[in-house]
């Protein structure tokens, strides 16, 4: 599962393994990264629950490769708005 992307450290990447530090996925590529969790992640029991569901269903998400770490707004460039 490509993502199409300007930037190369954008890959798609699927959760295989969660510990209370360390996220570790792997690559569409099959490359495995372990993305660090800040303490505040570590804490946010909403987050933790929802990497969780996401490594349970095998959903594919978005990783940047040079920073190690998850998108705060998955894919989108900007967050979405509400219409008014």
């Amino acid at each position: 599962m490509a993502l199409r992307s300007e930037n190369q450290n954008v890959v798609a990447a699927k959760i295989v393994g969660m510990s209370s530090k360390w996220v570790t996925v792997v690559t569409d590529r099959g490359r495995y990264i372990r993305i660090p969790l800040t303490r505040n992640n570590q804490h946010d029991q909403l987050m933790i629950a929802s990497l969780k569901d996401i490594w349970r269903e095998g959903i594919w998400i978005p990783v940047n490769t040079k920073l190690k770490h998850f998108f705060r707004f998955d894919w989108l460039k900007t967050p979405a708005t509400a219409i008014e």
